[in-house]
């Protein structure tokens, strides 16, 4: 394992100025709803960087997890009520942390797997980091149901409102959420959204690590 260079200093510091970018471009854009969590990011993001090493990351990995947090980061731009992609934005802000994660669960534990991929022990790890990264998924699931009781209605992760119903979709009240298919129907979807970004994430690291233990 390579240690911080040049390179994952640098990645550190765009990263921390690209949040603050977006922090910024919140108060002009008059939505601040989502500043809690481009601080709380940051945070992650030296977090990380901090503990590089101890976590096996490798330069690639680090960046995709920086990555992996801007697309909610974005969610001040009205995007989870109008998305600027095919699918829901919401969709997008779930997969792609998720599979963010499940490539960083499965950096750190490829150390322990033996050259053999399809081994009980490399099979046990493997379950580990799906079980790991959907846990990530979880937690936020939690945070954000945490926040609804204490904030109620609004933008961001604390709050509830677009991308927590339907696509396109506003709610303002308890019976919106049910009769627009919020609640209990957008954590299901969230889940298997899930759940497509760690086994991504599996399938793709799986395929990296049979490709170098082959060389």
């Amino acid at each position: 394992m390579v240690g911080k260079d040049v390179f994952v200093k640098l990645t550190v510091l765009l990263g921390l100025a690209l949040f603050l970018l977006l922090i910024i471009m919140s108060f002009v854009w008059q939505n601040t709803n989502f500043v809690p969590e481009l601080i709380i990011f940051m945070v992650l993001a030296v977090f990380f960087y901090i503990t590089y090493d101890k976590w096996n990351m490798t330069l690639p990995v680090y960046t995709l997890l920086i990555l992996s947090f801007v697309p909610h980061s974005l969610g001040f731009m009205g995007f989870y009520l109008n998305s600027p992609l095919p699918i829901a934005w919401d969709h997008v802000t779930h997969v792609l942390p998720c599979f963010a994660f499940a490539v960083f669960f499965f950096q750190y534990l490829s150390q322990f797997m033996p050259k053999q991929l399809l081994s009980v022990k490399s099979i046990f790890l493997i379950l580990v980091v799906i079980l790991a990264a959907s846990g990530i998924g979880v937690i936020i699931e939690l945070f954000e149901f945490s926040g609804f009781l204490i904030y109620g209605f609004g933008d961001g992760a604390l709050a509830f409102g677009a991308g927590d119903a339907c696509t396109g979709q506003l709610v303002s009240t308890f019976e919106e959420i049910d009769q627009y298919g919020g609640g209990w129907f957008n954590t299901m979807y969230d889940l298997i959204f899930n759940s497509i970004g760690v086994l991504s994430g599996v399938v793709l690291m799986s395929l990296f690590y049979v490709s170098k233990q082959s060389q």
